[in-house]
């Protein structure tokens, strides 16, 4: 696992397990009734084709994202393999800002 620097767009990440900021929208929320993770959702940022979405899982129980709202994160780049997709996970002590540009 690395810490890329600056960046990372959506359709750059390919499960490899570095470290990764991205802005993106959130576009859908699904809140679980599991202890882990909390929520899960879809992203999308500039670099997506249009319908292509990004999901992401939130680990932290004080992180929850809102539909429609944009956001740095700096989370992991993971591949989750049953389902086959790359995921942006936010685990403890992800950082999370909304972004206001």
């Amino acid at each position: 696992m690395a810490v890329r620097e600056g960046r990372t767009r959506l359709d750059e990440m390919n499960g490899s397990g570095d470290n990764v900021f991205v802005i993106a929208t959130v576009t859908h929320i699904q809140d679980l009734n599991s202890a882990k993770p909390y929520q899960k959702g879809l992203l999308r940022d500039g670099s997506m084709s249009a319908g292509d979405v990004r999901p992401f899982v939130v680990y932290d129980p004080d992180i929850r994202l809102e539909k429609g709202t944009r956001y740095k994160m700096n989370g992991f780049d993971h591949p989750y393999e049953p389902y086959e997709e790359i995921q942006l996970l936010l685990g403890e002590d992800a950082y999370v800002e909304v972004c206001e540009t």
